[in-house]
């Protein structure tokens, strides 16, 4: 792919990105931003719309094996996947958890949305790398500060327009910045986690689904989501 600094279009529509699957579903996934990038990943990602279809992007990206083939289970994805067939009553072994994630996880057709907080995904939390094609932020620290109050007000927006009933925000370290997205919500400590209501959106916030505090707390995630939808219902 071509080389050479993004330009101010092409940075514009990366920043807008919002995520994969469908709107109108009622259940959402809240995660910091995606692993990864490079100069040809965010190339490739030009291509998106600013809603896409999970394995629609990731074939964009040339990345095909979690939704063709043998379908890599990938490990947060895991979580979410064992989420929803639980709260579906449907079997959550291995096999069930890597088709839900090939055929209905972040899917058009699906019941589930999948958004990242930052819209550029980077290899690891810290770092940056993209001074030479990205020179309008000098480093990680610069990205945040200049991105994440405009993303804030972009996506309280698209929350306000869908509604969701359930979010459910993963990544301890990044809870507080999980909550400006949610101004009107008292959040408090339940188990582990932290929850709150208003307006008829549950947002649930818990550690990242492969952090080993997770371990064998994936089903008190699935029982607090139960209680809520029993009280609305």
């Amino acid at each position: 792919m071509k080389s050479g600094s993004f330009t101010k279009r092409e940075l514009n529509h990366l920043l807008n990105f919002i995520g994969y699957g469908r709107p109108e579903a009622d259940i959402w996934f809240l995660g910091m931003e995606e692993a990864g990038g490079g100069e040809d990943n965010l190339r490739a990602r030009l291509q998106f719309e600013q809603i896409e279809d999970l394995a629609r992007a990731h074939s964009i990206l040339g990345i095909t094996k979690h939704h063709s083939g043998r379908k890599v289970i990938q490990p947060t994805w895991r979580g979410m996947c064992y989420i929803l067939l639980k709260l579906n009553g449907q079997p959550t072994d291995s096999e069930s958890i890597r088709e839900y994630q090939a055929e209905k996880l972040g899917r058009f057709h699906g019941d589930t949305f999948l958004f990242e907080l930052m819209p550029i995904p980077k290899p690891k939390i810290n770092s940056w790398g993209y001074e030479n094609f990205i020179p309008q932020f000098h480093s990680t620290l610069e990205y945040y500060e200049t991105v994440k109050p405009q993303r804030i007000r972009l996506l309280r927006q698209f929350i306000q327009q869908h509604q969701p009933k359930i979010v459910i925000g993963y990544g301890k370290m990044h809870w507080k910045s999980y909550q400006a997205l949610f101004p009107q919500i008292v959040f408090k400590q339940k188990n582990e986690f932290l929850a709150g209501e208003k307006d008829n959106t549950f947002v649930l916030l818990t550690h990242h689904f492969t952090a080993r505090e997770m371990n064998r707390k994936l089903d008190d995630v699935v029982l607090l989501i139960r209680h809520y939808l029993r009280k609305i219902s």
